[in-house]
């Protein structure tokens, strides 16, 4: 042994005896694996390391240690087992080493006592479950042997039984059976004798149609005789018997096609019960409704042949098909011969005749419901013959469910093949109202009998009614063109309380046509609501007891009196003398021209009676009637509500335009059109006017209509008529009444149309009724710019000096030229007030007009001066305030337009040079740059540099404008 190897003995014997050492013995429980695997426990000597760790006791985290030490080879099992003990031998050094090979062998001999120590603890825990298993094993073998004892000693108590019954008990059993069958024979032979004379009495039954009385009767035979059918006597009246059946069922069948037609509830009461007996509840409810299927065919087949043969042979056959063979041709060819007189008649007992088909029908439905409820009352204890009463109503009740929109399906299909068959196109409006009516109630009916939207009907009558209204509507515009072009715009003597109410066309409004119903969209409720919000009452219990919803009515009838008498115009008008005579000479005189001395008119100062009478024309009236139509096919027809909405805007737009085209000459000193109102007539000429280079086939120039031309009685050219003040009056109040009468309708017609399709109507209102105020005040400024001769006013005040030295006491000569003319206006005003009413609107927007272009061309002449000295500028303030004094006494219109325009340019000549610019940088929208610059032109004191500056800020100004 070298001296490496004596070290390493050494170095182990120093750690076995610090092993053994007391103090160091706690420290030494604590084993790791690397005491097993590191060169300490390879080298050590076997017996003195199996001494220590024999007498050693290791806790459970070193045991765990050694376990966890152990390679994962040792644990494998099944097919990867490998040799172990070649596996050890591996790890052996090719150098024999008995040092090493005793720590190795040490090692395994310490994890296999942990091992075996830890697999007997674990045997020992599960002892105690081992024992009771032991013992339930026990039990169960104990009470086998008890189970084996009760099976001996039942078939031990059998064998006794067995040997125990005689003879004699078998004998008493064998004479009971005897007796049995002796009271089973002379049963029958009673029964065979009561079913030979059943026979009479159940034809007796059948006759006076106790339907369930005779299928009782038979059902008690049928169950007698199929229990003695073993007897020959019995064969023959099973057969009869049988036939009787087979009988009584057609009968049935006829009474239950009649009871389908007409309902009567006591004979459907009988068949009900009489079913229920056969039990076939299910091939009544089949049967019932295939009664009702061919009743609605039959029916309507039969009225509209009649109707087709009634009108044929009063024409004379002149058809190209005979009488005879009309009933041979299918029902939509049968309804193409429908004439267009009989075709209302028609229609109107087609619907008759559905109604009471319908109306069976909801009878059997309710007849059913209360049947429901007094078994509901009347149930007792649960039986298994209720539980198939329930199932049968529970089936009815489905069927007759399922069968409303069938039925209902039906009875559609052949109004709109009646409906379609034929070209409404020609109708009377009122004819077409009636019409669309009848076709609004059936819906109506169908909402509330299924609560069916009745897409088909719709369908039906909204093609219809968009041909008819296309048509109709083509025809009208083509005669309001003719109207406007033969127009002389005068207006109609009408009461002063004339109102749109008292036309026939707008009863609607009070009511009046409640015996009409309408059309709503899909998506609404037409069972819910009425038009007037309240609740609508269901049109079986309305009509419950008598009569039909198609049953004509008779209308109130209602006369209009919207002319005013001769009478009545002359007790309006008040005339000059009798309304003067009161009045102070002082009052009666405006002023006296201080130059001529001249009195003007006595009666200036005297207010215009301005009437309240509305001004409508022959024209307005049409367009009035024909909006109240178009209002009513909306009610009545909701889906095409949009569409005809358009065609009633077409009507006022048209006459817009026309009223704008015939009396719109603009004057010279008056702006453009506004965007709003040029967009407006704009899109007029696009949608209405034809153009006449357009070519007719073009689809979109289909419903348009020429452009009107003004009549030639119509003078609008001459100064005596003030350029026809009174037709352009006419014209355009009867317009703004026409306005206003829409706006007022609105809250009716906006409902009729759905929400989601409102936006042409609100462009109609927001865009065309809106612009008529200004076409107003476009026609007024047209007279305006006319009545006064601006130019002469301009051309004296041309002449005036401005840069006089002395101030003056007296106003120019232009200004009293000026009164003069407005003057003589408000007396022929006043004189046309006379012959017809002026409107204060109508008063206000000439007078406003008037005023604006006089205030107009006042800035024109003070603007015009080359020269003007602060004398001059107040000679133009004299000039002005005697101008606005004597206007005031003219007019009552307030506030006077363009006033403050005059009067700020006139006193921007005094002020400084500060002040002067901040007044031109707010004050350039409303003048233009020439205004300005000759403005601070006439200026001799500011300074040349501020002339400059303010030139340059008033070019810009003319830039950015």
């Amino acid at each position: 042994m070298d001296i490496k190897e004596k070290f390493r003995s050494f170095m182990d014997k120093q750690k076995i005896l610090s092993i053994k050492t007391p103090p160091i013995q706690a420290a030494a429980e604590f084993v790791t694996s690397d005491e097993f695997e590191g060169r300490t426990a390879v080298t050590a000597q076997l017996h003195r390391q199996s001494s220590v760790l024999s007498d050693h006791i290791l806790t459970p985290e070193a045991e765990q240690a050694v376990i966890d030490s152990i390679e994962v080879i040792y644990f494998e099992s099944g097919d990867n087992v490998v040799d172990v003990g070649e596996h050890e031998l591996k790890k052996c050094p090719d150098t024999a080493d008995i040092h090493v090979i005793n720590g190795l062998r040490s090692r395994l001999r310490k994890q296999q006592a942990i091992v075996s120590r830890r697999v007997s603890d674990l045997i020992m825990q599960k002892q105690g479950q081992c024992s009771e298993e032991m013992e339930h094993v026990t039990g169960l073998q104990t009470e086998v042997i008890k189970e084996v004892g009760l099976c001996v000693e039942g078939r031990k108590k059998l064998a006794q039984g067995r040997t125990q019954f005689t003879s004699a008990s078998l004998g008493i059993l064998a004479n009971y059976s005897k007796r049995q069958k002796i009271s089973s024979v002379i049963r029958s032979l009673r029964m065979i004798r009561t079913l030979q004379m059943t026979d009479v009495q159940l034809q007796n039954l059948l006759k006076v149609e106790d339907y369930p009385g005779a299928i009782q009767l038979l059902l008690e035979c049928q169950k007698a005789a199929a229990t003695f059918k073993h007897f020959t006597c019995i064969s023959e009246l099973s057969t009869k018997l049988q036939d009787t059946l087979e009988g009584a069922e057609e009968q049935l069948d006829v009474a239950l096609a009649r009871v389908a037609a007409n309902f009567n509830a006591s004979n459907y009461e009988k068949l009900q019960t009489a079913y229920g007996l056969l039990g076939k509840t299910q091939t009544l409810m089949n049967q019932l409704h295939m009664h009702i299927t061919s009743h609605i065919h039959n029916s309507a087949f039969t009225i509209v042949l009649g109707y087709v043969e009634l009108y044929n042979s009063a024409s004379g056959g002149n058809t190209s098909v005979s009488g005879s063979s009309f009933s041979k041709l299918q029902y939509s060819e049968l309804c193409k011969y429908v004439h267009e007189e009989s075709l209302l008649p028609c229609l109107l007992d087609l619907s008759k005749s559905m109604w009471n088909i319908l109306k069976s029908y909801r009878s059997i439905i309710n007849w059913h419901e209360n049947d429901e409820k007094l078994s509901r009352e009347c149930a007792g204890e649960e039986s298994e013959q209720e539980n198939e009463s329930d199932t049968s109503r529970k089936y009815t009740k489905q069927k007759l469910k399922h069968g409303l929109p069938r039925i209902w399906q039906d009875v559609q299909a052949k109004v709109r093949t009646f409906i379609l068959a034929s070209d409404l196109s020609h109708f009377k409006f009122d004819d077409f109202l009636r019409i669309l009516d009848v076709i609004n109630k059936l819906i109506d009916i169908g909402e509330c009998f299924c609560s069916s939207k009745s897409e088909t009907l719709r369908e039906s009558i909204k093609k219809q009614s968009l041909n008819y209204f296309r048509n109709h509507h083509r025809a009208r515009m083509e005669e309001l063109h003719m109207f406007l072009e033969n127009e002389g715009w005068e207006a109609c003597p009408v009461k002063s309380t004339f109102s749109i109410h008292q036309l026939m066309e707008f009863r609607f409004l009070k009511g009046r046509d409640t015996n009409l119903t309408r059309i709503t969209s899909p998506s609404s409720s037409p069972t819910k609501k009425q038009g007037n919000g309240g609740e609508r009452k269901d049109v079986f219990e309305q009509y419950s007891e008598d009569g039909s919803p198609f049953d004509l009515v008779t209308e109130e009838s209602v006369e209009e009196d919207i002319m005013a008498s001769e009478d009545m115009r002359d007790s309006s008008t008040v005339s000059d003398d009798d309304s003067d005579d009161d009045l102070p000479d002082e009052l009666k005189r405006d002023y006296v021209d201080e130059q001529t001395g001249e009195t003007p008119h006595p009666n200036l100062k005297r207010k215009v009676d301005h009437s309240k009478t509305p001004i409508v024309t022959n024209t307005t009236l049409t367009i009035l009637r024909l909006i109240g139509k178009y209002i009513q096919m909306m009610r009545l027809l909701q889906p095409i509500a949009l569409d005809v909405m358009i065609c009633l805007s077409h009507l006022f737009d048209y006459y817009l335009f026309a009223v704008f085209t015939f009396f719109g000459a603009r004057g010279d000193l008056e702006q453009n059109l506004s965007r709003h109102l040029l967009t407006s007539l704009k899109k007029i000429q696009d949608t209405l006017i034809y153009a006449p280079d357009s070519p007719l086939e073009d689809s979109t120039n289909q419903d348009k209509v020429p452009c009107p031309s003004l009549s030639p009685v119509v003078d609008l050219t001459s100064p005596d008529s003030m350029y026809g003040l009174g037709v352009r009056m006419a014209a355009v109040e009867s317009l703004g009444f026409l306005a206003t009468q829409l706006e007022a309708l609105h809250p009716y017609v906006e409902p009729l149309i759905p929400p989601q399709r409102r936006t042409h109507l609100h462009q109609f209102y927001t865009s065309t009724v809106k612009a008529t105020p200004e076409i107003r005040h476009h026609v007024y400024t047209a007279v305006a710019a006319q009545v006064i001769d601006y130019d002469s006013i301009l051309n004296r005040m041309s002449s005036v000096r401005w840069d006089i030295s002395d101030i003056m006491s007296q106003h120019s000569q232009y200004v009293d030229d000026l009164l003069r003319q407005l003057q003589v206006l408000s007396m022929r005003v006043e004189e046309l007030s006379r012959v017809s009413p002026v409107p204060s609107e109508a008063y206000r927007a000439l007078w406003e007009s008037v005023v604006r272009i006089t205030n107009r061309t006042l800035l024109e002449g003070y603007a015009s001066a080359r020269k003007c000295t602060n004398e001059g500028r107040s000679l133009m303030q004299l000039d002005y305030q005697q101008f606005l004094m004597k206007l005031e006494c003219l007019t009552w219109v307030r506030p006077l337009p363009d006033k403050p325009l005059v009067e700020g340019f006139i006193k921007a000549y005094y002020y400084p040079e500060s002040k002067l610019e901040e007044w031109v940088r707010q004050s350039g929208v409303d003048y233009n740059s020439r205004h300005l610059t000759s403005l601070v032109a006439t200026m001799t004191h500011i300074s040349k540099r501020v002339r400059q500056r303010i030139a340059i800020m008033v070019e810009e100004g003319g830039r950015k404008a």
